[in-house]
């Protein structure tokens, strides 16, 4: 298939959502130069999500039937939710490496062509990706692999001048001040560049489309919850 047959068949799966097949064919395309446009990367998002974000949905409701309601000791067939967990972590980790993959191929192919919100989104998904794997495999090596992928992600956010409302700049903060509290147990640095992220993308709210503010606004209302949380867990920062 050449690069149109894969983009409508992507779309046609994006319709139906067949996330499987939409996902191979992005994979397929990762290794095609051209010129991606926004509305493919919306594509893409919505893929990751439906496919990889649904599994990680399941995967976190059998661990809290396994660790908190003990489901497995006290039903005759838990040891059956065991093994889904394993086969559904296998898969997560799979797909996460497959869409990993892609951000690389993606970044390697279209260096030339990619602009800089394009080239953070791949950024961006490949740290995200490789921070789903360490949930599930709390390995150290996974740890310092994502850790090394945010950071560069937030050196290329700071090296390159973006809107401070950009979707995908927002997602970028929230995600990475998410990882640096939840996997790094940096809460004061997370809130920090949290605040720092929200003040200035309320600044530049007002002059910007309908159809993205509402986007923003909702980014902006969950950097503001993940800022009180965290400010509750850790009373001595609350002046940050």
């Amino acid at each position: 298939m050449n690069k149109e047959d894969l983009l409508n068949q992507i779309r046609i799966d994006d319709i139906i959502e067949n996330y499987e097949e939409m996902l191979d064919c992005i994979y397929k395309l990762s290794k095609i130069k051209y010129d991606i446009q926004s509305e493919d990367l919306d594509l893409y998002t919505r893929c990751f999500k439906g496919f990889i974000g649904n599994k990680r949905q399941q995967f976190r409701k059998i661990e809290v039937l396994i660790t908190k309601e003990n489901y497995v000791d006290n039903n005759e067939h838990g040891y059956l939710l065991e093994i889904i967990e394993k086969k559904l972590a296998k898969e997560i980790i799979d797909l996460c490496y497959k869409v990993i993959e892609i951000c690389e191929n993606s970044l390697e192919y279209n260096k030339d062509s990619l602009n800089i919100k394009n080239t953070l989104y791949f950024y961006k998904n490949k740290a995200d990706h490789l921070r789903y794997i360490y949930e599930i495999n709390e390995d150290n090596n996974i740890k310092n692999q994502t850790k090394e992928a945010y950071d560069l992600a937030f050196k290329y956010s700071k090296e390159n001048k973006f809107l401070s409302n950009d979707i995908i700049y927002l997602t970028f903060y929230l995600n990475y001040s998410v990882f640096l509290h939840d996997v790094m147990g940096e809460a004061d640095q997370a809130i920090k560049i949290t605040k720092s992220c929200l003040n200035d993308a309320i600044k530049e709210t007002e002059d910007i489309e309908t159809i993205n503010q509402k986007d923003i606004v909702l980014l902006s209302q969950m950097m503001k919850d993940n800022i009180s949380l965290w400010k509750n867990e850790k009373p001595e920062i609350l002046n940050i």
